[in-house]
C-alpha cells in the first residue's frame, strides 16, 4: 500500500474505481440480494452518461455492463492513457496539439455514429469499441496533467480537513 499518495496515483485509482465500477454493475446484479441492489445503484448511476443499449453493451453473467461498449471502451482506454500519459506525452503530445490531437481521435466516432444514422454502415462492436477506444486514449494524453493539477489542489485544500498525507509532483 502506498503511504504517501500523490495526486497521479490518486487520480489513477479514481479512474480505476471508475473503470471497475462499470463491470460491477453486472457481477452485482447477477449475485441477487442486497447486492442487486448496489448493482442496480451502479446503472442508475451510469444512465446518467449512457444509453446503456442492451445489444450494444458488454455482458457478464447475462448482465449487461454499466455503460455500452464505446462508452466502455472510451474509460478504459482513458484510464490506460492516464496511466501512461508521462510516455504518451513525450511521444505524441509532442507532435500534436491537444486541439487537433482531441478532434483527430474523435473523427472515427464521429464517422462510425454519422454513417450508422445514415444507413451508409453499420455501426457494430468493433467499430464501436475501435472508436472508443481510439477517442479515450486521445483525450487522455492532453488531459492527464490539468486533471492531475486538479487533484493536487483539491487534496492541498483538503489536507488540513482530513490529515492525509500526499506528496506533490516531485515528491
Amino acid at each position: 500500500m502506498f503511504s504517501i499518495m500523490t495526486p497521479r496515483r490518486v487520480l489513477i485509482v479514481m479512474l480505476f474505481l471508475w473503470c471497475a465500477a462499470i463491470a460491477a454493475a453486472p457481477l452485482l446484479s447477477s449475485l441477487g440480494g442486497p447486492l442487486a441492489a448496489s448493482g442496480a445503484f451502479l446503472y442508475q448511476l451510469f444512465s446518467r452518461v449512457c444509453h446503456q443499449i442492451d445489444g450494444r453493451s458488454f455482458h457478464i453473467a447475462g448482465y449487461k455492463f454499466g455503460v455500452c461498449i464505446r462508452c466502455t471502451s472510451i474509460y478504459g482506454a482513458f484510464f490506460l492513457g492516464v496511466l501512461f500519459a508521462p510516455f504518451a506525452s513525450r511521444t505524441i503530445g509532442r507532435r500534436l496539439s491537444s486541439r487537433s490531437l482531441i478532434l483527430l481521435s474523435a473523427l472515427p466516432m464521429a464517422a462510425d455514429v454519422a454513417l450508422s444514422a445514415f444507413g451508409i454502415h453499420e455501426s457494430t462492436a468493433v467499430t464501436r469499441m475501435c472508436s472508443g477506444a481510439l477517442f479515450g486514449f486521445g483525450l487522455s494524453v492532453p488531459l492527464a496533467e490539468p486533471l492531475e493539477e486538479l487533484v493536487q489542489k483539491i487534496l492541498s485544500r483538503s489536507k488540513n480537513i482530513l490529515r492525509i498525507p500526499y506528496a506533490t509532483k516531485a515528491g
